[in-house]
């Protein structure tokens, strides 16, 4: 291919590269920030951020 054509396919390549790493690094953020709060507990929480204990009834996940 020579030419325009050439020149189309050229930057359509282009295009799809940008999008496959584009997509790749925005779906590895989104299952790390799921994972983050999936394992989220509020035992976490009252530990660690709120720098408090919780009851022993309360324990687990909630």
């Amino acid at each position: 291919m020579s030419g325009e054509a050439g020149c189309l396919v050229e930057e359509a390549a282009y295009l799809a590269v940008w999008l496959i790493g584009l997509f790749g690094i925005v779906i590895t953020v989104c299952a790390y920030v799921a994972k983050v709060v999936i394992d989220d507990t509020t035992d976490y929480d009252e530990r660690y951020v709120w720098r408090r204990k919780l009851p022993p009834e309360a324990g687990g996940k909630r």
